[in-house]
């Protein structure tokens, strides 16, 4: 075999991604299938001898270049290199929102979440858990990611609709209202617009102010704090007046705040393993 039919025949088998027959080689090499193959069957055959890291094999009716088998276990450490070791519980976290919100962006994963999760999605990528689906069609046009076949085959599922309902995780308990920011908006643009607020008591609003399980049944406490207004607030009132009522509106808000934060922290576990896994996707680059 000449060297031009050598270098021919290697590199066409370097690049083959299946199996070629002899009939493709020989239209390739522009060769009576006979000398195809005698040169392949020379080729593997020297392969063999140098004890080279990769190997020819005739496999599927076809011949193809593999690695060597005396090299499988360096090739496997280098291709499972920062994909083995067990997952982060952020990576946890993130993984499972865009199991459950896919297809979802990195920064819809992070407001969710709370913190940074670039760095745990970089992770699931590199994994193979999670994928880019798509763009969104909205400005910049995120990458949007969603999961992989490789992860339905870790859970042993055979599609998305085998995942749990998320309300088996759920606490019984109803989740507490959040805190009312559109009704302090509301309020001060009314003051600024010379109109009057509501009463001690009086029914919300509007419905699209509303705290995210609805209208309370009885008044909240902290609508004491804001005292009935009986005369409509015009450009004859004083300054003060306003400055009062702002500082009531803005009292009555601290308080929801307090109420929500102190009722969170009732239900939730101190987990400090958990923090530090959000701590370290904060501070990776």
């Amino acid at each position: 075999m000449d060297d031009p039919t050598r270098q021919g025949l290697e590199a066409i088998l370097f690049l083959a991604d299946e199996p070629l027959d002899l009939v493709t080689l020989a239209d390739s090499l522009e060769l009576d299938r006979e000398e195809v193959a005698t040169a392949v069957a020379e080729l593997a055959a020297s392969y063999e001898a140098e004890g080279r890291g990769l190997a020819i094999r005739q496999v599927a009716g076809g011949w193809r270049m593999y690695t060597a088998p005396g090299a499988h276990a360096l090739v496997e450490r280098y291709l499972l290199a920062g994909k083995s070791g067990r997952l982060t519980q952020a990576a946890l976290e993130t993984l499972a929102v865009i199991a459950y919100k896919q297809p979802i962006s990195r920064q819809e994963v992070s407001d969710i979440r709370g913190v940074n999760a670039d760095g745990a999605v970089r992770s699931l990528v590199v994994r193979g858990f999670i994928e880019e689906a798509g763009r969104d069609p909205g400005p910049g046009q995120a990458i949007l990611y969603g999961t992989t076949s490789s992860f339905l085959e870790k859970l042993g599922l055979d599609t998305l609709d085998q995942l749990p309902p998320l309300t088996d995780f759920l606490p019984e308990a109803p989740a507490p209202d959040e805190p009312a920011v559109e009704r302090l908006r509301e309020a001060r643009r009314r003051l600024a617009a010379g109109e009057e607020l509501p009463s001690t008591g009086a029914a919300r609003w509007d419905a699209d102010l509303r705290t995210n399980t609805g209208a309370d049944d009885e008044p909240d406490e902290d609508d004491e704090a804001l005292p009935p207004i009986a005369a409509r607030v015009g450009r004859r009132d004083q300054d003060s007046e306003m400055d009062e009522l702002t500082e009531r509106l803005e009292s009555a808000a601290r308080s929801a705040m307090s109420q929500l934060r102190e009722a969170v922290a009732a239900t939730e576990p101190d987990d400090d393993a958990d923090a530090d896994d959000d701590a370290e996707n904060e501070e990776s680059p």
